[in-house]
């Protein structure tokens, strides 16, 4: 979060590397994943289980992100932090799918069991963005007197990112609606649907998906990419006192432009089928035809476009609670132990964001702020459920640390939904 920019640091800090990976979906435990398989036929019973873990609409996800030699630092004034800022790059990768039960079932267990009905069979959606991150934050301290004795630390901070991207997957819509007629004769497929794409490949379109992707095509748009766009971080700290603080933040507020390398795919439309006709002869290749014939109606319309991919944007709230003030020799003051709650949801379920909120419960013991050291649990969001920890070290001015929100695939695969995990190391003055 922006307000966070320059806190637990004197001076400067140098991050020399940081890793973050995670990968969740809303459906499946690993338990139930090595069930499914390791199972060779699949029975009714095997069918309806899988499907009754299903919600209405399902996602899976994966992000990486990772850094090299980023720099935070702070202005005192009066010696007394005033200015933080954060200076830095980091890569990007974001993938989500979004797929309905109605879907699966269909797959699965056939339309017989829609007679009658018309049936949503939305969403089906694949989103895509790999992105390089070019970021400048700042914070700034304000102080008032609350009364003749409180005094109330307000931390407004702004985050501005550039970004840069070399491949983008981005379903503005995918819309779709199945009629079946109550005896079965009749099917009516009802789509709507506007995929856009791009990548560094020429001939886009003419090549499978992502084009014609060659050296040659990467190395030009090595730097600018293929698209380019900003966003803002928007962030409020609050300290009501030593012991109490609040942090806010909206995230990710920003797209990114595609203009030169991007095509869309889309269709809109109808297909009714009642069946194939038998009055053909053989040398017309009754079945083929007729086949193709429904199938081109699916074919999308194919043009270059010039379109926005929006980012994840996401919204965070923090309290901590500290006790047990303590003041290093240098003057750093750290807390013993520090209780945390946090909220996090997403604007929409999109990339890493989900609507589903989370709120994470964490715990922090610190000896002597070399070793520090935490546990957390977390409800909602894409997994859940999930249980976390996290550890670092300092020895000098050098740090190490690494930390999971999500370590229940070592613990317990029947409720384990997900995993993440992120590393570091940096130096701190």
């Amino acid at each position: 979060m922006p307000s966070l920019i320059g806190e637990g640091i004197r001076k400067y800090k140098i991050t020399f590397f940081d890793f973050y990976g995670a990968a969740a979906n809303s459906s499946f435990s690993l338990a139930e994943l090595d069930k499914l398989s390791s199972t060779k036929t699949w029975s009714n019973n095997t069918v309806d289980s899988l499907l009754n873990n299903l919600k209405t609409e399902n996602t899976i996800y994966a992000v990486v992100n990772f850094s090299f030699l980023n720099v935070s630092f702070n202005i005192n004034k009066h010696k007394r932090k005033f200015l933080s800022f954060a200076i830095g790059t980091r890569e990007r990768l974001d993938l989500n799918m979004l797929y309905s039960h109605n879907l699966i079932s269909l797959l699965l267990k056939g339309n017989k069991q829609f007679a009658g009905e018309t049936v949503s069979l939305s969403p089906l959606s694949i989103n895509f963005l790999q992105c390089t991150d070019y970021y400048f934050g700042m914070k700034t301290l304000l102080s008032f007197k609350v009364g003749k004795k409180t005094l109330l630390k307000l931390k407004p901070a702004l985050q501005f990112h550039y970004l840069t991207s070399m491949a983008n997957v981005y379903s503005k819509k995918s819309n779709l609606a199945l009629y079946t007629q109550q005896d079965g004769r009749e099917l009516n497929l009802n789509y709507d649907y506007d995929l856009y794409i791009a990548s560094p490949g020429n001939n886009m379109g003419t090549h499978g998906v992502f084009g014609d992707v060659t050296v040659k095509a990467i190395t030009k748009n090595l730097f600018s990419g293929v698209g380019n766009g900003k966003s803002f971080d928007f962030g409020l700290g609050a300290d009501v006192n030593d012991w109490i603080k609040i942090n806010m933040a909206v995230t990710d507020v920003g797209a990114i432009s595609f203009k030169n390398h991007a095509v869309n795919y889309s269709g809109n439309g109808e297909i009714k089928f009642d069946g194939f006709s038998t009055n053909y002869t053989e040398t017309q290749n009754s079945f083929n035809s007729q086949a193709d014939s429904m199938l081109s109606l699916l074919k999308p319309n194919f043009e270059n476009a010039q379109y926005k991919a929006p980012l994840a944007t996401k919204y965070f709230t923090n309290v901590s609670f500290n006790l047990l003030k303590k003041r290093k020799k240098n003057g750093m003051v750290y807390f013993r132990h520090t209780f945390n709650i946090t909220y996090i949801k997403g604007f929409k379920n999109y990339l890493n964001a989900t609507t589903t909120p989370l709120m994470v419960l964490g715990y922090n013991y610190s000896v002597g702020n070399i070793l520090n050291f935490g546990i957390s649990a977390a409800k909602g969001g894409t997994a859940q459920t999930s249980v976390g920890a996290n550890l670092s070290l300092q020895f000098s001015h050098y740090q190490l640390w690494c930390n999971s929100n999500n370590l229940l695939p070592f613990i317990g695969k029947q409720n384990a939904k997900g995993i993440d995990g992120a590393v570091g190391m940096g130096m701190e003055f």
